[in-house]
């Protein structure tokens, strides 16, 4: 029997500094939904149209990879919008959790946001 396979060890800080990233993606996301509180959330029933969205909601909601299941990074959105203002958009993003419309996507390592079920 030929074994050429070779297994390769990730070192324990590796791991460490993987397992510590995604837990504070998680504790990050399940803070945002004990502050947001059911009440917070929109009706499944809303569209976008209908939530009065100031110009720049409007356009984060909408651009390419929010309605993804892997959601997009800031930087992404930031760029495809041809803005300089990156701390802007991240901005939007949390007020737009705030309301129910976005999430962070949960152990995504950089951030990514996407649309909460009901608008996907």
């Amino acid at each position: 029997m030929d074994n050429d396979s070779t297994t390769t060890i990730t070192p324990p800080n590796v791991v460490l500094v993987r397992f510590l990233r995604q837990l504070s993606d998680l504790a990050a996301t399940a803070a945002l939904e004990i502050e947001l509180g059911a009440s917070a959330r929109p009706r499944l029933t809303s569209t976008l149209d209908e939530l009065e969205l100031g110009t720049l909601q409007a356009a984060v909601v909408r651009a390419p990879g929010m309605t993804s299941e892997e959601g997009v990074k800031p930087r992404v959105i930031t760029d495809y919008l041809e803005r300089g203002d990156e701390p802007n958009v991240r901005m939007t993003l949390q007020a737009l959790a705030k309301r129910g419309i976005t999430e962070l996507v949960p152990g995504s390592s950089p951030q990514r946001w996407r649309l909460t079920p009901g608008f996907r």
